[in-house]
């Protein structure tokens, strides 16, 4: 590990920045990843890349129709699960080349240890800010540019991907079944939960101090601002799709923290409700309802790791 502390100006003089400097601009790294992140999710409409999930609900058996009698429990077809797949989030890495250090002047400077001052190069730069900031970005916090799971539409100080839900979990709904309507539609659902994709949106700037570099002239000189952020940018924007073991990556209950809510699969739990209806003496029918209480079959969460 070769992390170095960067040269800045102290009223004239050459000062090595302190922890909380260091620290600052690794929070600036998470920043400006916001702005333009390498790691993307999008809403699809089916064969997504991430980990198809399912919702299953309960559904009425067929009914069933007797020209003498009614047909018995063990006759009559039993309630039957339905299985929904969603298959909706795809992960986008960008195509990024490393970024070019002509005639090693594009990293901050350093004293060497010698007396010397030289300038750092891209594994200085990786060790310094890029691999902690990282860290930070697949902590499971709202972090600038990553994304999450919501169960509204909105969500303060996020970007809503797309008004299509990513998972929807479905009950039967027991009101809709009806004896005096029997044979009912087999399959009578109700929503119990919508699950939206959500990304972060970049925050306020952290304060940072900006560093010396050498400039063509050989001579030291500050960064621009914004040099100095494009410089970052370009950097972890690079190494999180690029870096074995930094590379950011999402996946549905895979490795590393969890990312909004948990999408929740419920279903009722009865064996079915046996239900009668008489027509008339040339015609009993039959047929088991759904019923039971809701338990979680299934909780399935965004992930986010450093791979």
């Amino acid at each position: 590990m070769a992390a170095r502390r960067p040269l800045y100006n102290d009223g004239g003089n050459l000062r090595e920045m302190t922890s909380a400097m260091i620290t600052a601009i690794q929070n600036r790294c998470v920043y400006v990843y916001g702005s333009d992140p390498s790691v993307t999710l999008s809403v699809v409409g089916s064969s997504g890349t991430l980990a198809a999930i399912t919702d299953t609900r309960l559904q009425a058996g067929a009914g069933t129709t007797d020209v003498t009698n009614f047909d018995t429990p063990g006759e009559t077809p039993n309630v039957s699960t339905v299985t929904v797949t969603y298959d909706k989030i795809s992960q986008t890495n960008a195509t990024l080349s490393t970024p070019t250090d002509t005639n090693n002047k594009l990293y901050p400077v350093y004293y060497d240890g010698s007396g010397s001052i030289q300038a750092m190069n891209a594994t200085d730069i990786f060790d310094t800010f890029m691999s902690q900031a990282i860290d930070s970005l697949v902590d499971g916090t709202d972090r600038d540019g990553t994304f999450r799971i919501h169960t509204a539409t909105s969500l303060s100080d996020h970007t809503l991907i797309s008004s299509t839900p990513v998972f929807t979990d479905t009950r039967a709904d027991v009101s809709a079944y009806a004896a005096g309507s029997i044979p009912e539609t087999k399959d009578q659902p109700t929503t119990i939960n919508n699950y939206y994709l959500f990304r972060t949106n970049q925050g306020a700037a952290p304060s940072i101090t900006v560093p010396f570099q050498i400039n063509s002239d050989n001579d030291l000189q500050i960064y621009t601002a914004s040099n100095f952020d494009a410089m970052l940018l370009a950097e972890i924007r690079h190494h999180t799709v690029n870096t074995s073991g930094s590379t950011i990556a999402y996946s549905i209950n895979g490795s590393g923290n969890n990312r909004g809510s948990g999408m929740v699969d419920t279903r009722l739990n009865g064996g079915g409700n046996y239900q009668q209806r008489f027509v008339n003496t040339n015609d009993y029918r039959t047929q088991e309802f759904p019923n039971g209480s809701p338990q979680t079959i299934n909780t399935y969460f965004l992930k986010i790791t450093r791979s």
